[in-house]
């Protein structure tokens, strides 16, 4: 199952649906993600455990959805903080209610830890994406590729301090999508998915998180 080597890639895009742009190497590890006029891409409600991340609208409005509360945020709001286990999501506005509607919208991401791990996540989801079709592990060449993209995707959330929210609130949430996450990281070992694989990661980022 050949990968594609996307270590020296520093964009990348869907089009009509967001662009992820990663950090110089070394640099500060913030991702500055864009996402162009009436893209309905989102970033899905979840919540980090082991990192409080930060968000900065550089360009347009978003809308951000924090623990209970929802609201549009600009530039000059300045950086939002959300804390660990707060679950959060953020968009675009619905055309007829964005007053930048016409404008791509830029909203920066970074931790506390600055590990890197955001970047990562970004890196390892987007490349195993472009490789849909080529890198299938060969004992699931027989699910549709929508599907295994699917476990493959939950497995990387699993590796990288990310956690979707699938039902319920409180005890409940956690338990399901911790229980949820566990499985398909445990199951999908055998079938040969991981959270990182090499040709998607910098040689020193090999080395620090061999074995996800």
């Amino acid at each position: 199952m050949p990968r594609t080597n996307t270590t020296a890639q520093r964009s990348f895009s869907r089009p009509g649906s967001v662009t992820y742009e990663m950090p110089i190497p070394g640099g500060d590890h913030i991702v500055t993600i864009k996402l162009p006029p009436r893209s309905t891409w989102t970033s899905g409600l979840h919540w980090h455990e082991f990192h409080t991340e930060f968000l900065s609208i550089l360009q347009g409005t978003a809308l951000v959805t924090l623990g209970s509360s929802t609201k549009t945020y600009d530039p000059g709001d300045g950086p939002i903080r959300v804390d660990r286990f707060t679950v959060h999501e953020w968009r675009r506005l619905p055309p007829a209610e964005d007053p930048d509607a016409g404008v791509e919208l830029i909203v920066q991401e970074w931790t506390d830890p600055a590990d890197g791990e955001k970047e990562l996540f970004f890196r390892n989801l987007n490349s195993v994406i472009l490789d849909a079709m080529t890198s299938k592990p060969s004992l699931l060449q027989w699910m549709p590729t929508g599907l295994w993209i699917d476990w493959q995707v939950m497995v990387i959330c699993h590796g990288y301090d990310n956690y979707p929210v699938f039902v319920g609130t409180g005890t409940l949430r956690g338990l399901v999508t911790h229980a949820w996450l566990f499985l398909v990281a445990i199951v999908g070992r055998f079938y040969g998915l991981r959270a990182s694989y090499d040709e998607y990661m910098l040689r020193n980022e090999q080395a620090q998180y061999k074995g996800k």
